[in-house]
């Protein structure tokens, strides 16, 4: 093993070397080298090249693993098994002819010891342990942005619907492909990592009934990243649909958005028109296959109208602007008649509209519900939360406020086409969410972003659930049921445990003190990030430099310095993310107003709902109710599922943490991923690990020989970064996973089931006849059955085997 990744070599005999040294010969290049025995790794016999399971390897080790998974991403075999719960797929960075029905009806049916590794293969087995267990199932997609992620999310889902079949047609193939380019054009953008980067986190939840058909779907969206929406970087973008609708809408329709004196050259504060010929072309297209997605769907013309009205009003609001007069020092619209524009569409009056976002108290909010004043006086900490939003802040509320209800509204209908109100007995949950962020990797060096933390901070508490799904369960229960394994541990556990970081970034406060002095702070308990940030932005005077020398403060101790590290750059820090694999780089620049909601947000709805205009509001009235204080289901992800309404603890978080924290984002991202969590916990989970083979497969064309090369088994070095990779093969634990699974019986059944399930494989027929002992009764079914000693072991209520349903 060297720096730039593994080379072949032979081992050279020499009694004369010092102790901890070896002498090799490197096949590749004839030389002979004296190395250290620890850089040294064993290799495997040919027979074991291109293995579909790691588990299968004699020699498990980091080289032996990379060295598969280049040899089978060198002929096109992407998918590998890393055990009976995991599969690693490799961005292919070209289309691959290894997706279509027929080879799913290959697939269809089969037990998981009958399939290749292939994403369909890992989508089979969770139907059929659906259906052998009545358990919700569910898929977890995780690895780096641009890694293929939702590709995969999307081709488990279609494979699922084709096998299963649909009730009714409820949900249909074509169906799924409207769907997502509805949601694609809604929630993706382009960013320095990916050329079409998800940036919301989705539930597809596919629910069946007694037959093991699908008779309803829904989608939940969470963490939609809101701020996107006024965000204007370089070599990034907005949401697809706003530029698309801009390039695309045309005639009648153009002209009541009143679009048609719109020239391109106008100064919009948030949006930059595409200038090329062929860009504005391919919007153009992409904007009628929307329109023709949302007719598939069952979206109707009025509705489709509504959409585009608001996605227009918003459009026209970034060129309104806003300025502060000299006269008065108080703030209006920029550009007048852009302002009219928007007014106009939304159904409302400029200067009701100016009241909102101009006027005094909370920029100007007014809700027709509010509460009645507390009691109490009010503390720095709540008018730390109800501080006024000035000038082009304002704007920026009403737009991310009115693109989050818009978006709520587009998911609800969605879930319209896909409900229906058959009895489900079980479920299927796939989940899809952001990549892990790391923007230096593609050349930016301004720093990550504060919601590119809460993305990496989601992604490390899904590692961490797969820590303890693969890594902690298993040898709970081998200590449980008294059964003896010869795993190794690892002397540095807490070092590639993902624990430690989750803890720096959500670890709770267990005391009620908001800011406590540098004298008593060390008997203090220590917060995570996120409840600092939340903290520090509520308390009168911090800054984004308060917020960096107070998190240092906290942990500035030796425990955290390989977690946490300061950078040289002005309000930078570093994280050490994914078992120290993956350092990223963050500017705190702006954070503490990231991390509160903007207050005028909460007034688009209100908007929206007493809009003039009947369609508009009715439409919105439909999907919030009357008051429009109710969840939709579409943000929050309560409402449409039936296997999340099975979750109290869903209902609970989504129903009371983020209710209360509401105006916190920093705490809303912790309660809204606790959820989750909980929810997947409560089903038999499979981990699909998504990997880069180079840090811009999503971003650069790498070209039409890509697949020649690749079969040809030759120039592979230069399509696998093969560092990159071990990266992620270390900050995903596949490794510690693949030999637990391997020297462990990862496959168990309660003692009593297997022995109603089996007892005729060893003749026994006898029903009637009461089991004492059932530990020795399986016993002796085994020792009947003459199986080999080493598959199996007989715990206290569990019997434990290695093979992959190896009775089934």
């Amino acid at each position: 093993m060297h720096r730039g990744g593994f080379t072949l070599a032979t081992k050279i005999s020499d009694d004369t070397l010092e102790s901890g040294k070896v002498k090799i010969y490197v096949d590749q290049t004839g030389e002979t080298l004296t190395v250290d025995e620890d850089d040294i790794e064993k290799a495997n016999p040919a027979q074991f090249d291109r293995v579909e399971d790691l588990t299968h390897l004699r020699q498990l080790n980091e080289s032996s693993i990379l060295h598969t998974l280049r040899q089978r991403f060198a002929f096109n075999l992407i998918h590998t098994y890393a055990g009976n719960s995991t599969l690693i797929v490799i961005n292919p960075m070209a289309p691959l002819a290894i997706y279509s029905e027929k080879v799913v009806s290959l697939f269809k049916g089969c037990k998981s010891e009958d399939m290749p590794p292939h994403i369909y293969s890992i989508a089979q087995s969770a139907y059929h342990g659906m259906l052998s267990s009545r358990r919700d199932q569910s898929l977890l997609f995780l690895g780096r942005s641009g890694s293929g992620k939702t590709t995969n999310f999307r081709h488990a889902v279609q494979y699922l619907v084709t096998a299963a079949g649909s009730l009714s047609k409820v949900v249909t193939v074509e169906k799924l492909a409207a769907l997502w380019t509805v949601l694609e054009n809604f929630g993706n953008c382009r960013t320095v990592l990916n050329s079409n980067a998800t940036r919301f986190t989705q539930i597809f939840s596919l629910d069946l009934d007694q037959s093991g058909v699908v008779a309803s779907a829904s989608i939940q969206i969470l963490l939609l990243e809101k701020n996107r929406i006024v965000k204007k970087l370089d070599n990034e973008s907005t949401f697809h649909i706003i530029q698309r609708l801009l390039c695309g809408v045309e005639g009648r329709l153009r002209k009541e958005l009143l679009l048609d004196n719109i020239s391109g050259n106008e100064n919009n504060h948030f949006y930059i028109p595409l200038q090329k010929h062929e860009d504005r072309q391919r919007a153009q297209t992409e904007f009628i296959k929307v329109c023709s997605s949302m007719n598939i769907l069952g979206i109707t013309e009025t509705e489709q109208k509504s959409i585009f009205t608001v996605l227009a009003a918003i459009y026209h609001l970034g060129s309104a602007g806003a300025v502060k007069t000299p006269s008065n020092n108080k703030y209006q619209f920029a550009n007048p008649q852009a302002a009219q524009r928007a007014c106009t569409l939304l159904g409302t009056t400029v200067e009701e509209l100016s009241r909102i976002l101009f006027g005094s108290g909370s920029g100007g909010m007014v809700t027709p519900n509010a509460p009645r004043a507390p009691f109490r006086t009010p503390s720095p900490i709540d008018k730390g939360l109800d501080r006024e939003a000035v000038g082009m802040e304002a704007i920026e509320g009403i737009i991310i406020g009115l693109y989050s209800e818009l978006f709520s509204c587009v998911v609800h209908l969605l879930n319209r086409s896909l409900a229906a109100s058959t009895h489900t007995v079980t479920s299927i949950l796939l989940v899809d969410t952001p990549g892990f962020q790391n923007p230096a990797t593609c050349g930016r060096q301004a720093g990550a972003s504060f919601d590119d933390l809460c993305h990496n901070y989601l992604q490390e508490r899904l590692q961490l659930l797969f820590h303890h799904t693969n890594l902690v369960a298993p040898r709970d229960r081998y200590i449980q049921e008294n059964i003896d394994i010869d795993f190794d541990t690892n002397e540095n556990e807490s070092h590639v445990n993902p624990t430690p970081l989750v803890n720096l970034m959500d670890r709770a406060a267990q005391n009620t003190v908001v800011r406590t002095s540098y004298t008593d702070l060390h008997e203090a308990d220590r917060r995570g990030l996120l409840w600092l940030l939340d903290e520090e932005a509520i308390y009168p005077g911090s800054n984004d430099e308060s917020f960096i020398e107070r998190l240092f403060t906290h942990y500035s101790d030796r425990d955290h310095q390989l977690l946490l590290r300061k950078a040289p750059g002005s309000n930078q820090f570093m994280l050490h993310h994914l078992q120290g694999t993956n350092p990223v780089l963050y500017t705190a620049k702006g954070w503490l107003k990231c991390s509160r909601e903007n207050p005028v947000a909460r007034a688009a709805i209100n908007v929206l709902l007493e809009s003039c205009k009947e369609e508009l509001s009715k439409l919105f009235v439909n999907v919030r109710g009357i008051g429009g204080s109710n969840f939709s289901g579409s943000m929050l992800g309560i409402d449409g599922t039936q296997s999340l309404k099975r979750a109290s603890s869903m209902r609970r978080t989504f129903g009371s943490n983020v209710a209360m924290k509401r105006k916190s984002i920093c705490l809303q991202t912790k309660f809204t991923i606790d959820g989750l969590i909980e929810t997947l916990r409560r089903t038999k989970l499979r981990f699909v690990h998504c990997m880069l083979p180079c840090h811009d497969a999503s971003c650069n064309d790498v070209g039409s020989n890509l697949l020649g090369v690749k079969n040809d088994g030759q120039g592979i070095n230069d399509l696998i970064n093969v560092p990159l990779l071990r990266s992620q093969i270390r900050g995903a634990q596949i490794q510690d996973s693949v030999r637990l699974n391997k020297q462990g019986f990862p496959n168990y059944m309660p003692l009593g089931e297997f022995r109603r399930k089996f007892r005729l494989l060893s003749g026994d027929n006898k029903l009637s006849v009461p089991i004492l002992d059932e530990r020795k009764a399986v016993e002796d079914m085994l020792q009947t059955l003459d199986l080999e000693l080493t598959s199996y072991r007989v715990g206290l209520s569990l019997v434990s085997f290695f093979l992959r349903y190896v009775f089934s």
